[in-house]
Formats: C-alpha cells, sequence, structure tokens
C-alpha cells in the first residue's frame, strides 16, 4: 500500500525540524567557539601588555644598569686617585724631610774644615791638637782662631782627621782658597783639608770622580774639577787653545 501524502508531509516536517535544531545546535557552538576565542583574545591582549609592561620595566632596569655602572667606574678611579695621592704624598714628604735634613747638616758643618794625616799627641788631649791646628792655620796665613777641635772616628794606626770648627763660615772659604800653600812647607805637604761635607756631598762628589775618570780614559785631556756655587763641577782647561 502507497504511503499517503499526510505520512510523508509528516515525515519531512520532522526531518527539518531535526535540521533546524541542528543548526541552532550548530550555531550555538559557533557562538561558544566566538565567545572562547573572544576570550582567548582578551587574554592574549592582556599578556602582550604585560610584555610591554615588563619590556619596558627590564628597558629601564637596562639603563639604570648602564648608569650604576659608570658611577662604579667613577668611584673606583676616585679611589685609584686617592690611593695615588695617598701613596705619593708619603714619597713627597720624605723627600722634603731629606732635603730639610741635608740642609740642616750642611748648614751645621758650613764652619768646619777637616785636617787629614795629622799626627796625633802621643799623650791624648785637645790642647796639643789645638796648637798643632792654630800652626797649620797661621802657615797658610789665617790667622782665625778656632772655635772647636775634635778627632773624628775610633783610634787606630792612622791618625784620626782633625775636625776644626771656625768662627764664620766665610773663614771656612778662606782657608780653601789657600790650602795647597802645604805643599811647599815640607812638614807639613802630607796634610790635606777639605771642607766638612755630608754623605750626600761626599757621594756627589765620588760620582763626579768618577765621571771625570771615565773621561780622561776616553781621551779627553785637560779635565780638572772646580766647585761653582759649592757643586763639583768638571771644566776643560782651554788656556793651551786660547793662545790662537
Amino acid at each position: 500500500m502507497a504511503n499517503s501524502p499526510v505520512t510523508i508531509d509528516k515525515d519531512s516536517n520532522t526531518k527539518i525540524n531535526q535540521l533546524v535544531d541542528m543548526v541552532k545546535d550548530l550555531k550555538n557552538q559557533q557562538n561558544k567557539i566566538v565567545v572562547s576565542l573572544n576570550s582567548y583574545r582578551d587574554a592574549i591582549k592582556a599578556q602582550e601588555k604585560k610584555i610591554d609592561l615588563l619590556s619596558t620595566q627590564l628597558t629601564e632596569v637596562l639603563d639604570d644598569n648602564k648608569s650604576l655602572r659608570i658611577k662604579v667606574e667613577q668611584l673606583e678611579t676616585k679611589l685609584l686617585d686617592i690611593e695615588r695621592t695617598q701613596n705619593t704624598e708619603p714619597l713627597v714628604a720624605t723627600a722634603q724631610e731629606k732635603v730639610y735634613s741635608e740642609l740642616l747638616d750642611r748648614q751645621s758643618r758650613a764652619r768646619n774644615v777637616i785636617l787629614f794625616n795629622v799626627p796625633e799627641p802621643s799623650v791624648p788631649g785637645q790642647s796639643q791638637d789645638t796648637s798643632t791646628a792654630k800652626d797649620i792655620l797661621n802657615t797658610i796665613g789665617i790667622q782665625t782662631i778656632p772655635v772647636s777641635i775634635h778627632r773624628l772616628g775610633k783610634l787606630s794606626n792612622k791618625p784620626r782627621p782633625l775636625r776644626v770648627t771656625l768662627p764664620n763660615s766665610s773663614d771656612v772659604f778662606k782657608v780653601l782658597r789657600v790650602k795647597r800653600q802645604l805643599l811647599n812647607v815640607s812638614n807639613l805637604n802630607a796634610i790635606r783639608i777639605s771642607s766638612d761635607q755630608t754623605l750626600q756631598q761626599r757621594k756627589y762628589f765620588a760620582s763626579t770622580m768618577a765621571v771625570l775618570k771615565n773621561r780622561r780614559d776616553s781621551g779627553e785631556s785637560d779635565l780638572f774639577i772646580k766647585y761653582i756655587n759649592g757643586l763639583p763641577t768638571i771644566l776643560k782647561n782651554d788656556r793651551a787653545n786660547a793662545k790662537f
């Protein structure tokens, strides 16, 4: 028996309704998906904002770190300068102290002359040395009376140097100018006279003598040492050449 029209329409309506319901379900699911996507999009945007904020903060931290590093380097430079200054100041102070000490030492010796190879008296005492020193000075035309006389160093087989202190430093220069006259006195020609030099002065003179010897060994001639402003200076005697 063939289906009646009523039965066909009823089945069609049922299928249509099912399709409509399926479409509705699909739309609902689509809406849910859209909502989820929007939610995810919002969440991503929020994360992007946080990332941007973190990036900005990181940039600020890097800038602050760079500025801090520069300040640290500046402080290190200042500390090094301070350390150098602290290390240099004692050296400068020490050098100044040495100069001042040298000046005081020279000043204390300025009125002294040293007599070498003066025989020591058989009986220890200053009276014989004083008389001998006066005789030596008188021999070279110095009438100045010594202020004090002392032997230097410990007793030995050789005569100890005799330090003679004169009233003024100008008296010392007078003695030094005429000291070579002793070479012409038979019983006094072994005696040598010099100024009372400090250790630094003796070292400087020794170095000058070494230079003089090297120059002479190298073939230079007519060289001699002359004191200029208190300093031993090597000069060349050009008097022979001056004739031409």
